[in-house]
């Protein structure tokens, strides 16, 4: 497992601030996948939509484990292009 880093979901380059309230532990691969991207396309829909915000939004409501359990699977608009754009199984 690696090192858990501290993520801004809302950039400091775009406003965002050190408050707790705009900080959350990501992966460091997730992270860095991540940078300063606030919106990504729904690879289905082709639709850019915001990304995943763990602070405000449920996991369970966009994502889910595959059958086996080594994937994530996007359920809604914003899960698919999460999974795409922070390449989540990776």
């Amino acid at each position: 497992m690696g090192k858990l880093e501290i993520e801004h979901p809302g950039l400091r380059a775009l406003g965002g601030s050190d408050e707790e309230s705009n900080l959350w532990l990501s992966c460091s691969l997730c992270n860095r996948y991540k940078g300063a991207q606030v919106e990504a396309t729904d690879p289905l829909a082709r639709d850019p939509l915001p990304l995943y915000d763990p602070r405000t939004n449920n996991w369970h409501e966009h994502f889910s484990w595959s059958a086996d359990g080594a994937k994530i699977v996007g359920l809604t608009p914003v899960g698919r292009a999460s999974v795409a754009a922070l390449k989540l199984n990776n």
